[in-house]
C-alpha cells in the first residue's frame, strides 16, 4: 500500500495510534458495480492518483 499510495495515506501520532489499538477486529465493505475491471500494471508509474492505485482499467463493455 505505501508504494502505491505513498504521503496521501495518514499519519498517526503515538497517541493516536493508542486510542486506535484495538478499535475494530474487522472491517468490512461490499461495494458494487457494474464496469469490468481488467489488470493494468502500467497504470502503476507517472501520475498516481486515486483512479490509478488500484492498478486497473475499467470500462463497461467486456473485452
Amino acid at each position: 500500500m505505501d508504494s502505491l499510495v505513498g504521503n496521501k495515506l495518514p499519519k498517526f501520532s503515538k497517541k493516536e495510534s493508542k486510542l486506535l489499538k484495538g478499535s475494530f477486529d474487522f472491517l468490512d465493505l461490499n461495494y458494487y458495480t457494474t464496469l469490468y475491471a481488467a489488470y493494468a500494471p502500467q497504470l502503476n508509474s507517472g501520475n498516481k492518483s486515486y483512479s490509478t492505485n488500484p492498478c486497473v482499467n475499467q470500462s463497461r463493455k467486456h473485452n
